[in-house]
């Protein structure tokens, strides 16, 4: 039988609390890696936007750069 951490006096939110926190973990294992790579692109174009100044230079620069990125994810 498995044991159980005791958070709560009452049995039924003990019960509660484990079954979010298996929720909340399967939602982090099936979107986490997704929403990092969002942000880590996120994080890109605002450095290529505050380093380029002319706005149709922005465009082409910030292609080649998420290109970059994402042969550089796709070799780990």
């Amino acid at each position: 039988m498995e044991q159980t951490v005791k958070y709560y006096e009452n049995p039924k939110d003990n019960i509660a609390f484990e079954r979010c926190i298996d929720v909340m973990s399967r939602l982090m294992m099936k979107y986490g890696p997704a929403l990092l790579e969002k942000m880590e692109r996120e994080k890109l174009e605002v450095i290529i936007r505050a380093e380029v100044e002319s706005p149709a230079d922005i465009d082409a620069v910030s292609r080649r750069m998420l290109r970059y990125y994402s042969l550089m994810m796709n070799r780990k």
